[in-house]
């Protein structure tokens, strides 16, 4: 469920872990496109859907999308899964990413990438829930550099230098 779950924090733009974890399969009309998703994360959540949805725990289904398949200690199979912080944590540390990178960065990515593509700044405001449209028109500056170049090769270098990168 990890990758379901990075995948859809880094497609919509999710505030925070828990807003993606508060999805229930009432949420979710993958042919009405009532969630706007990618087509990559459509796919993953079509195959997650076929797998989990019809799965039954104590005799009934889970509502939420990522939910715990097995009983554990602290934890009720069919039961809403509260973070996967430390998950995403160890998978970052596996990936050998910067030890700075955190789930947030994923939306920071996912409205820079919007904004870089020329999306409207009011739509992308309002899909990430942004207050003020100050907040959002302040990622411009980081989408007109993405729009204008590859990361340069002696920023690539250096970053696999100090053991990132593979």
């Amino acid at each position: 469920m990890l990758g379901l779950y990075v995948l859809a924090l880094g497609e919509t733009g999710g505030r925070y872990e828990s807003e993606i974890l508060w999805i229930q399969w009432d949420d979710i009309d993958l042919e009405g496109g009532f969630l706007k998703i990618s087509p990559r994360l459509r796919v993953a959540l079509r195959e997650h859907s076929l797998r989990y949805r019809a799965a039954k725990y104590d005799g009934q289904p889970s509502p939420w999308v990522f939910h715990h398949t097995t009983a554990r200690r602290l934890h009720k199979a069919g039961k809403r899964i509260r973070s996967l912080y430390s998950a995403f944590k160890a998978a970052a540390e596996r990936a050998k990413l910067p030890p700075e990178f955190v789930q947030h960065d994923l939306r920071h990515r996912r409205v820079t990438k919007w904004l870089a593509d020329e999306k409207s700044a009011v739509l992308v405001r309002e899909a990430v829930g942004h207050a003020d449209l100050r907040t959002t028109m302040a990622y411009t500056h980081l989408a007109r550099e993405h729009r204008h170049g590859r990361p340069r090769r002696e920023d690539v270098g250096d970053y696999r230098a100090a053991g990132g990168g593979g």
